[in-house]
């Protein structure tokens, strides 16, 4: 029997799932590869010892893609991950996953290249969209797991060997429902047209969060499902921000269940107005009384609010509106029932040009300010419903812990607000790795170096997390 050595990417998965797993014990169970040189373009597919073994083939197209068309993977409510364990031996450096033959809805992982070992690596999938799907693997290179990724040409020699392919409803990772940013990221890792890092503004550790390209659509930062989630039965949250630039759109997506389909992608709007070039921090409150129960990875959307009315309205020559992050000029009175955007994109390929009721006034996209950044202080899901005027700051007066020394080495001293019941300590696998009940204080002597979450239960029922590192 064969000894494969498994690097798991921080987390453990559960091992439960509905399709597959595809472990290549005896055939290659339907698994074939093509680039994009079409059926010409085939490579070579094996069964080797337990594995599903892909010869690259040269001069046959590029970008191979190993596709297995009758997965039968139910993409729609039981498959949000899948697990790959395997062994690179090639200069591949980039898989998108796919369902089979759509070209939609990637998702997307960094593996290593030339690898000796096995590694194992976990593909978010919660996009995908179908029941019954098959699966395409397609093998490309990059430097970033976001991006579209560049073009592998397959060379002489080089191979993948792939020891299984399991389908998984969902990872074990730390449930965290308060985020303070008191010395990193806490998993905000999941960045679109953006860039956030931890960092101190006026005496406070927060996330700062930049817009980074000019784009009709927003910037968004979002919690990574390979590393916690929050719990779902917590229905209200409460964001303490400074927003330093001049984008004026803040919203919080989630998922919910609409017209009876779970797990819609749900944008929750703030109480109050969001407000720009801010010279000090306020409080968001928003009502997730729809957010679905159970895991949920929150995202942090940012842009510059719509003023264009999708409601017919008389606008009169030369008016502005505001739509997807552009400012576009009325030139006929008319508001068509496409927006100010649609409008000028259905009429600009038309030759000779027909009639515009708009005019984009300057460069797509360009009223996203990419220089000034929005600082988040923390962020808070809860029960506890906002007041009125939304300003409370919730999670920093009645719920708050504090933790030292951090790094510790021998022991955790926990200070809170209130009485606390139970200590339950996470390493980043979501294992549990010690607990107290009734104390302030936690061993942690035994623990091997590294970043645990500490979750605090105190005696008014709250729970609050917070990650510390373990010297």
């Amino acid at each position: 029997m064969k000894t494969k050595i498994t690097y798991l990417f921080l987390l453990l998965p559960l091992l439960i799932f509905a399709q597959g797993p595809f472990n290549f014990d005896t055939t290659t169970e339907g698994f074939t590869c093509n680039s994009n040189g079409g059926a010409a373009g085939a490579h070579t597919v094996t069964q080797s010892a337990g594995d599903l073994r892909v010869d690259f083939v040269t001069g046959t197209g590029n970008n191979p893609t190993i596709r297995k068309t009758d997965a039968g993977i139910d993409a729609d409510t039981n498959i949000n991950f899948i697990e790959i364990r395997l062994k690179n031996v090639s200069t591949i450096s980039y898989l998108r996953l796919c369902p089979a033959t759509t070209g939609t809805n990637y998702g997307n992982v960094l593996i290593s290249s030339a690898d000796t070992e096995y590694h194992t690596y976990f593909i978010d999938v919660t996009a995908w969209t179908g029941n019954p799907v098959g699966i395409d693997i397609m093998c490309k290179k990059n430097t970033v797991a976001s991006g579209s990724g560049q073009a592998y040409t397959p060379a002489a020699g080089e191979y993948i060997l792939i020891d299984y392919i399991k389908p998984l409803a969902y990872l074990v990772t730390p449930e965290v429902n308060v985020f303070n940013f008191d010395t990193t990221t806490e998993g905000f890792t999941n960045l679109t047209r953006s860039a956030a890092v931890q960092t101190t503004e006026s005496s406070r550790a927060t996330l700062m969060i930049n817009c980074t390209t000019v784009a009709s659509t927003n910037a968004k930062v979002a919690l990574s499902s390979l590393l916690a989630h929050v719990e779902g039965t917590n229905k209200y949250a409460h964001i303490t921000l400074k927003n330093t630039s001049t984008n004026t759109l803040f919203q919080l997506n989630g998922k919910a269940t609409v017209l009876g389909i779970a797990g819609v992608a749900t944008t929750f709007n703030p109480i109050q107005t969001y407000t720009s070039s801010d010279a000090d921090y306020k409080t968001y409150d928003f009502d997730l009384t729809t957010w679905d129960n159970g895991y949920q990875f929150p995202e942090l959307n940012f842009a510059v609010k719509d003023t264009w009315s999708a409601t017919p309205v008389t606008y009169a020559v030369n008016d502005e509106v505001i739509s997807s992050n552009s400012t576009y000029k009325n030139l006929t009175g008319i508001n068509t029932a496409n927006s100010p955007r649609a409008d000028i994109i259905a009429n600009a390929a038309a030759v000779p040009a027909l009639p515009q009721n708009w005019e984009l006034v300057g460069t797509e996209g360009a009223l996203l300010d990419l220089t000034n950044s929005v600082y988040v202080d923390s962020i808070v899901f809860d029960n506890v419903v906002p007041a009125a005027l939304g300003t409370a700051d919730f999670g920093n007066t009645n719920n708050t812990i504090s933790l030292y020394p951090n790094p510790a080495q021998e022991v955790l001293n926990i200070t809170s607000s209130n009485s606390i019941t139970k200590i339950e300590v996470y390493d980043m696998q979501g294992r549990n790795v010690a607990s107290n009940i009734n104390a302030s204080v936690v061993n942690v002597a035994a623990l091997v170096k590294g970043a645990y979450i500490v979750k605090v239960v105190q005696e008014n029922g709250s729970v609050v997390a917070k990650q510390f590192i373990k010297k």
